[in-house]
């Protein structure tokens, strides 16, 4: 802690920001609220110098924020809301006596923080994270259409409603005039968005061939070129875990626990950590289970004496530690 550094807590929302400005002392310099806009966050980046100090926690405008910031400021530090929510939960509560509390825990070296990715690994996850949602408007538009034939007792025999000979099938269908409009209007829009996720298909498939990391997680079992840029952009640095459990419990695929003296109850996972990986690596269990036969003994084990639902997390559990092996050891995976 050096006594010349101001400590800038920010409590960070979508349309303004609270700041609140400490000295070594833990006295306050200044505070105020400003506008989110990017006049005025270049206007309040200016202000700073090299012993300002700035935390705030992640929001959505929050990467955007300290790059701004970080030209200007000192450091640049991101709150874990988690665990700050833990330490400072009040009574008093408002927006500037947040900003304080981030700003004294920094001051006090006490401050929980989060990974700050590069600016090409924050790509990446907005890449991943786009193409995620894409996929699940085109899945929701594919349910409205099969919900629309249905009302007038029409079911699609091929395989793949939405493909070749399921299309095919679907035009011919004798539908009622304003019913046919729907489902046309609903099959242009998934067209559409077929073609930006081909775009975003070709993109990735160029991301993972020139990534050695993702070239070595490709050699997973159920880990294809999309579900290895979303393991790697996501982790960023696998030297973040100190070991296969950290990353598991990072992803939150660790049952709880709650224990208080001799008392020990063990729940669910934690389901704590990354949303978007753990999906990842649940949607790669089928084809692992398939291929790998020690997670093909592990998944029929647990089927048989529990449940398929704790099967998919004990092979996704088991898989986020062969990641961790493959990529610590710089080695492709053997069966």
């Amino acid at each position: 802690m050096s006594k010349g550094n101001i400590y800038v807590g920010v409590d960070l929302h979508k349309r303004k920001f609270t700041f609140v400005m400490l000295n070594a002392a833990g006295e306050e310099v200044s505070r105020g609220t400003r506008s989110t806009e990017t006049g005025s966050v270049a206007d309040f980046s200016s202000g700073l110098n090299n012993h300002h100090q700035v935390v705030f926690e992640p929001v959505e405008n929050g990467y955007w924020f300290g790059e701004h910031l970080g030209h200007y400021a000192g450091s640049v530090h991101v709150a874990n809301p988690y665990r700050v929510r833990l330490i400072a939960e009040s009574r008093m509560k408002s927006d500037r006596v947040d900003a304080r509390i981030l700003a004294d825990l920094l001051r006090v070296g006490y401050l929980p923080e989060v990974y700050i990715p590069s600016a090409e690994v924050q790509h990446w996850r907005r890449l991943v994270s786009h193409r995620i949602r894409l996929v699940r408007d085109r899945s929701r538009l594919k349910h409205r259409v099969a919900g629309l034939i249905n009302r007038e007792g029409y079911r699609i025999k091929a395989s793949d409603s939405f493909g070749k000979s399921g299309r095919a099938e679907l035009d011919s269908l004798p539908l009622s005039v304003f019913l046919r409009q729907m489902v046309d209007s609903n099959l242009v829009m998934a067209d559409v968005l077929n073609g930006q996720i081909t775009v975003l298909d070709a993109e990735i498939a160029t991301i993972a061939a020139s990534d050695e990391v993702v070239a070595l997680l490709r050699t997973i079992d159920g880990v294809a070129a999309f579900s290895a840029l979303a393991i790697r952009s996501v982790i960023g640095e696998i030297t973040r875990f100190r070991s296969p459990r950290a990353l598991a419990a990072y992803i939150g695929l660790v049952p709880s626990c709650r224990q208080s003296a001799d008392t020990r109850h063990d729940g669910p996972i934690t389901k704590q950590g990354s949303a978007t990986l753990r999906w990842v690596l649940i949607q790669a269990v089928p084809h692992a289970v398939r291929h790998t036969d020690y997670l093909k003994r592990m998944y029929s084990r647990i089927c048989f004496r529990g449940s398929v639902a704790k099967a998919r997390v004990a092979v996704a559990h088991a898989l986020a530690r062969i990641i961790y092996h493959v990529w610590t050891e710089a080695r492709p995976y053997y069966r």
